[in-house]
């Protein structure tokens, strides 16, 4: 009986010890809601915390609130797993928040660095803001790895924020119990909240909370535009970058069209009024409720609930509030993807960088223009969303379909190099890419030059200035602000 106890007690230490060969190693990090365990990649050596609470779950009497501040924890909370999507449906192909599942409890970020040695000189940090017309998309996608970013001396973070009708409903019942008398911005002061998180606790995973780049695509630079222009989110980050979206033109909405949207929503679920009652019954309402209803307004596919002019979050549209030298002025890289169209993307990407290099702050404007080597992407050329992965220092987009080129590896390492560059210094032409790199002038409204990211990387001047004043002045013309 004492040998059988004793080989039992072998055999446990030997399966214990197979097991603990076969386990990632971790590293722990209090931050000031609690400690966090994350999963280090042993291959490259950096360290991800997933899911890491930055506010309060947004439910019952928090649906349509203001972020709350996160609960504290104790022991040591595992972040090796995504939290909870936002709610949302899929209208998008590309992007499947279903396998971390949804749920309004969704106010969760995810960290990436390469050292947690608070004694060693800390690293500039670089915070996503995804895209997916305000309705989709999550921070844990898997084309947002931080990992090669933070590889090259950036820490990264990437953070869900709410989405669709549970973050833009700017319905007047709403608006009359906010002391501020605004309704309609709770994913825009979600991305404030994360940023705010950002500053009290990032320097624990080795970033400088003085030197914070946003940056983001499609909805995601839409509102990177959203947060120089209110004065909430001011101090909060040190440098933008815009892909493919700004705020310009498309994707801030008038008061009056909000609310002209919120009360045809809460109208098709036989919500009627303004008061308190009308707040509590939306309150009320099963969020499965609430999406199936949000995707029947306005034309079949299109989203309908944007930031909105409140008041407070946004006192003025972006244009504008460039205009009144209000903004959050920062230095800008700001860019758009060569086949997405010029009324939508191209002349407002223009309209922007002019606003901002009018107000003295460095700007930087880019071309993307890879096309993947197979048919189907000859046929897109260089489509909406493509540059994402490349920004991220991948090779090739992940999806199978869109081939590689024999450029791309060197596309995506030199994409990287410049965004980093610019997250540590304000200026792409510094460390990494200084003397190995092409140089890229900075904006000015007289050159219109830029740099074009493609097969060859150089800069040279915009082709399509005749296209985009004949634009700007059908804007103008239309009572919209676009700059000469």
């Amino acid at each position: 009986m004492r040998r059988l106890c004793l080989l039992s007690i072998v055999v446990s230490a030997i399966f214990a010890g197979l097991l603990g060969a076969h386990r990632a190693p971790s590293q722990r990090v209090t931050i000031d809601t609690g400690t966090l365990e994350g999963i280090v990649d042993s291959a490259t050596g950096v360290t991800v915390f997933r899911g890491i609470p930055y506010a309060a779950a947004p439910i019952g009497e928090l649906r349509w609130k203001p972020p709350q501040p996160p609960t504290h924890w104790t022991g040591v909370r595992p972040a090796s797993q995504l939290g909870h999507n936002c709610v949302q449906h899929q209208p998008y192909g590309d992007i499947d928040p279903f396998a971390a599942g949804v749920s309004e409890d969704c106010l969760f970020l995810n960290v990436w660095t390469n050292s947690l040695d608070t004694r060693a000189s800390r690293r500039p940090v670089m915070v996503w803001i995804h895209g997916g017309g305000f309705w989709a998309g999550f921070g844990g996608e898997e084309r947002h790895n931080g990992a090669p970013l933070a590889r090259k001396g950036a820490v990264v973070v990437t953070l869900n924020y709410r989405l669709g009708a549970f973050g833009f409903l700017a319905h007047p019942a709403l608006a009359r119990e906010s002391p501020h008398h605004a309704a309609g911005n709770y994913g825009l002061l979600d991305q404030i909240a994360a940023l705010q998180w950002v500053q009290r606790n990032i320097a624990r995973f080795g970033g400088d909370p003085s030197r914070v780049t946003i940056f983001g695509e499609s909805a995601g630079g839409m509102s990177v535009g959203s947060l120089l222009a209110s004065p909430l989110a001011k101090g909060l980050f040190q440098r933008a970058i815009l892909e493919s979206g700004t705020g310009v033109g498309t994707g801030v909405a008038s008061r009056d069209d909000s609310r002209a949207v919120a009360l045809h929503f809460a109208d098709s679920l036989h919500v009627y009024g303004v008061g308190p009652d009308a707040a509590a019954h939306l309150r009320a309402l099963n969020p499965d409720t609430v999406l199936a209803a949000s995707l029947h307004q306005g034309p079949p596919g299109e989203p309908r609930f944007w930031p909105v002019v409140d008041g407070w979050v946004l006192p003025h549209a972006v244009d504008s509030t460039l205009l009144r030298s209000a903004a959050n002025l920062v230095p800008v890289i700001v860019g758009s993807n060569r086949d997405e169209g010029d009324e939508w993307m191209g002349a407002p990407t223009r309209t922007f960088a002019r606003l901002m290099s009018a107000r003295g702050a460095p700007t930087y404007v880019y071309m993307f223009s890879r096309v993947g080597d197979d048919s189907a992407n000859r046929a897109r050329g260089a489509y909406h969303s493509a540059e994402i992965t490349f920004v991220f220092g991948r090779p090739h987009p992940l999806q199978p379909s869109a081939g590689s080129t024999p450029y791309d590896s060197t596309l995506a390492a030199a994409m990287s190099d410049y965004w980093v560059a610019f997250a540590t210094s304000g200026n792409p032409n510094g460390p990494p890419t200084a003397g190995k790199l092409p140089r890229w002038p900075r904006y000015e409204s007289g050159t219109d030059a830029l740099l074009e990211l493609g097969p060859e990387i150089k800069a040279r001047t915009l082709v399509k200035r005749a296209v985009y004043d004949s634009l700007d002045a059908v804007a103008r013309s239309h009572g919209r602000i676009r700059p000469r």
